[in-house]
């Protein structure tokens, strides 16, 4: 038993991290122990994608831009190699496909914080196009990206918007946007 959770001799990369990530709902404290499993699996498997996922999602807890941004890094190369053409479609339906598609919006992130719109665009694209439902939102910050809105303020409406469970402002800017630049093709059921 280690920090309250059971392991058999095979211990699973996935195991810990999602144990990791209920952690870090709580105090920092839990957050030390989700660390401490994210290093484990990390351990195991030091290419794993999802623990660098994983640990982008503590550190960002715990404040710590930099390894945030390390292993944000870290997650995007090794989806690269996973996938150095990518795949025509990669729906988020398929669990086995979130650590890939979360390590190329965090990218895509990192750049539009940099100021590296061009960069950031051609990943959130690149999504809009492996996962055309776009479940992940990507189409909400690409529009930000063109309407030079911060993905800070970006978040700020989609969590006034939820509250609000009144998205006019968010498609407005989508419809906005993409009416300018063309990105995303909304699903027809």
């Amino acid at each position: 038993m280690e920090n309250g959770y059971f392991y058999s001799r095979r211990e699973n990369v996935n195991d810990l991290y999602y144990d990791a990530m209920e952690l870090l709902h709580g105090n920092i404290e839990e957050a030390r122990k989700a660390e401490k499993l994210l290093a484990k699996a990390l351990g195991l498997d030091p290419n794993n994608i999802q623990t660098h996922i994983g640990f982008a999602h503590l550190y960002g807890r715990l404040k710590n831009k930099k390894k945030t941004e390390e292993h944000i890094k870290k997650a995007y190369e090794e989806t690269t190699k996973k996938f150095p053409v990518w795949p025509k479609r990669m729906e988020w339906g398929d669990m086995d496909n979130r650590a890939y598609m979360r390590a190329i919006q965090y990218r895509a992130d990192l750049y539009a914080d940099d100021g590296e719109k061009e960069k950031a665009v051609s990943l959130y694209r690149l999504l809009l196009k492996l996962n055309p439902n776009d479940n992940q939102g990507a189409r909400y910050t690409i529009s930000g990206v063109y309407a030079g809105i911060s993905g800070k303020e970006i978040n700020k409406m989609f969590d006034e918007c939820n509250r609000r469970q009144n998205w006019a402002r968010l498609e407005d800017l989508i419809k906005k946007q993409n009416a300018k630049h063309k990105f995303w093709k909304e699903p027809r059921f």
